[in-house]
């Protein structure tokens, strides 16, 4: 049987000037003239015509011609070879549909779809404290991309959106290491761990370590805020002079492209570090949030109206200088809220609400 994606069987021009007969599969021996030829003959071959053929005899002859060879035809009726003839291919052409164009590659949905991921995650894995949101994407981005690259369509989309996810990847890890390192960091200079590791020793051994404590009344800057309760829209001032402010809260819409925004009321708080010390100030702002007993969600959002919401400053603050920044938080009960902040670990965490004392 022949396949029945080949051209038909029948005569077609085998590109060398004359027509060639095909079976289906293949071109065989069998030529004939073009139509229209000067001297046009049947295709016939002078052995088909027997050894003992007379000199005389003619070369048209009536003959039975080779066997399987089909009595219909351009060489047998003089009719035409069909009209799409020449899309088929030229004689020595591999086996197959000759001309057939190559079937044009479709849509990779699911390329693309690992592709948005993968943008999406490697936007989250370059911002500081949000990595977690980059670090979920990009592995999810690059399974997708794989299984992508073995179906059918276009590849550019899985492949551009495995790189972006291996990239990012990278990248993400650095960040998170280098944020890490800085925190860490912000511990240990602040006495955190010396202090915790004295409190242990003396538990042990009954008598301090370390060096002598401070005179009476003599306190740190990050310990004169140490139990201060204030509403939204107050100030509190440590006595090194670095002093922060929360507002009250307002409404707000998150975009299309937000995390977070998962319970009933949506809110935005805008956060404000003055610097009046004679010292840098490198914030490393942890606030939480609660409303109605419940833990509130941060919301990151990088689309919002006027700038991205959500991401604390990783900038040094100089002395006499201030930093303003928004954070979204989607809450239970905007009638009962308490926030804990501070500007870095080396104060002590302030409280503002609006729940009357």
């Amino acid at each position: 049987m022949s396949d029945p994606t080949s051209a038909p069987p029948g005569w077609y021009d085998d590109g060398r000037g004359q027509q060639r007969y095909w079976d289906g599969t293949q071109w065989t021996e069998h030529t004939a003239p073009l139509p229209g030829a000067q001297d046009a003959t049947r295709p016939y071959d002078s052995a088909a015509l027997g050894a003992d053929a007379s000199p005389g005899s003619s070369p048209y002859a009536d003959t039975t011609p080779f066997a399987g060879l089909p009595t219909s035809g351009p060489g047998a009726a003089g009719g035409a070879p069909p009209a799409d003839s020449s899309a088929y291919a030229a004689y020595g052409g591999a086996p197959g549909a000759p001309g057939t164009p190559p079937e044009p590659g479709g849509t990779n949905v699911l390329g693309i779809v690992a592709l948005v991921i993968a943008a999406i995650g490697f936007v989250f894995a370059c911002i500081p404290f949000v990595q977690v949101v980059g670090l979920v994407l990009l592995p999810i981005a690059f399974v997708l991309a794989i299984i992508a690259l073995f179906l059918k369509g276009r590849k550019w989309p899985a492949i551009t959106g495995l790189i972006l996810s291996v990239v990012g990847g990278i990248i993400g890890t650095i960040v998170f290491a280098v944020v890490a390192l800085g925190v860490f960091g912000q511990i240990v200079d602040s006495g955190v761990i010396q202090d915790e590791i004295d409190r242990q020793l003396e538990e042990e051994f009954g008598e301090p370590t370390g060096p002598a404590s401070e005179e009476p009344g003599e306190e740190a800057g990050d310990e004169a805020g140490e139990g201060q309760v204030l509403e939204f829209g107050e100030t509190m001032v440590w006595s090194n002079g670095v002093s922060m402010t929360v507002s009250g809260p307002e409404p707000f819409t998150p975009s299309d492209i937000s995390a977070g925004d998962d319970q009933a009321v949506n809110l935005v708080f805008t956060l404000t570090i003055q610097n009046d010390s004679g010292e840098n100030v490198q914030p490393v702002v942890f606030s939480q949030l609660s409303s109605g007993g419940t833990e509130a969600s941060r919301i990151f959002d990088v689309g919002a109206e006027g700038g991205q919401v959500g991401i604390p400053p990783t900038t040094a603050i100089l002395p006499g200088e201030s930093i303003t920044w928004n954070e979204a938080w989607s809450v239970a009960d905007p009638g009962s809220l308490t926030m804990q902040t501070a500007p870095s670990f080396e104060y002590e965490d302030v409280i503002f609400t609006n729940v009357p004392q």
